[in-house]
């Protein structure tokens, strides 16, 4: 399959210019008014019980913990980024409408954002590796790390088959695959001296009615782990729009919750297929590098909103 073109149901063939041109278009037209369904965290009364839990959860963490992180070396290390893309049958149960009326599924979209990802994050710099897992009850090495993008993505294309899942995914089983796929690095003065590299996991959760959680045995160690200095967890949940009948907003605290030092990424989207692109676009800065999630300002200001 070339690298031009996506899939959507078996055997049918998905241009890149039909996300593209639609998202392109959705970027014009979000000049002109704002979006219905669904902007930035902070600006649509719909998503404000999700979007509040991003700065309630990390107002709610002990200063203490991302101490010793701001004092690590802001340093462009090599990354080993560990992308989860989550298989579970919601990634296909429904469908996102973009402007011009055309329709995709969140796998579709969430596959094409990451393989423009991996694309542009290689190009920036290509010691940076990636490895593929994907989740159903738990998860599966696909793509062991590698620097070649295009590998990369043929594998990424190649997942189609989703699965039915259970009501709880287990985080901590997660991590345990991952720390043996990329042993963190060893490092005594952490301060000072710069890693070789750093082990970033980006997590693409599509579910709504599983919650992301771990068995009580095991809280110490997922807590040892997300605390590490070098290990970053960034997170993209897709979900259906909260209702009565999901767990959309209690599966977002879930992964807040996951952010124990104040420095992941977390976002969110539901309908919207420009904040798809968006989003994953704003997860390129280097985490050693990057400021905090709630100091970032992405909108242009003009010499009066300055003054």
């Amino acid at each position: 399959m070339s690298s031009s073109a996506s899939t959507t149901d078996e055997g049918e063939v998905l241009p890149e210019s039909e996300i593209e041109e639609p998202a392109r278009q959705e970027a014009e037209d979000e000049k002109k008014d704002t979006p219905r369904d669904e902007v930035p965290h902070g600006e649509s009364e719909e998503m404000n019980s999700l979007a509040s839990t991003v700065s309630s959860s990390q107002d709610s963490q002990d200063s203490s913990d991302g101490t010793i992180h701001a004092l690590l070396p802001k340093v462009n290390c090599p990354e080993k980024i560990v992308i989860c893309l989550d298989m579970s049958k919601e990634m296909t149960s429904r469908h996102v409408s973009s402007r011009d009326g055309s329709k995709f599924s969140p796998l579709q979209l969430t596959k094409r954002v990451i393989e423009i990802f991996v694309k542009t994050k290689s190009r920036m710099d290509r010691r940076h590796q990636f490895a593929l897992l994907v989740l159903h009850d738990t998860p599966t090495l696909v793509t062991d790390f590698t620097n070649d993008p295009d590998v990369f993505c043929e594998d990424l294309r190649a997942q189609e088959d989703t699965e039915e899942c259970q009501t709880t995914f287990n985080v901590a089983q997660l991590l345990q695959e991952i720390i043996q796929l990329a042993p963190l690095p060893e490092i005594e003065e952490v301060e000072l001296i710069p890693p070789p590299y750093i082990v970033r996991v980006l997590l693409l959760y599509g579910r709504s009615h599983c919650l992301p959680a771990a068995p009580e045995d095991s809280q110490q160690m997922l807590s040892e782990l997300l605390l590490s200095p070098h290990l970053f967890l960034d997170a993209l949940y897709v979900h259906e729009p909260p209702a009565d009948d999901n767990q959309s907003i209690e599966i977002f605290n879930a992964i807040c919750d996951l952010d124990r030092k104040c420095l992941s990424y977390v976002y969110e989207v539901a309908t919207n297929v420009t904040m798809f692109h968006n989003h994953m676009a704003k997860l390129l800065a280097h985490p050693l590098q990057r400021p905090a999630q709630s100091d970032t300002y992405y909108r242009l200001q003009s010499n009066e909103d300055v003054a």
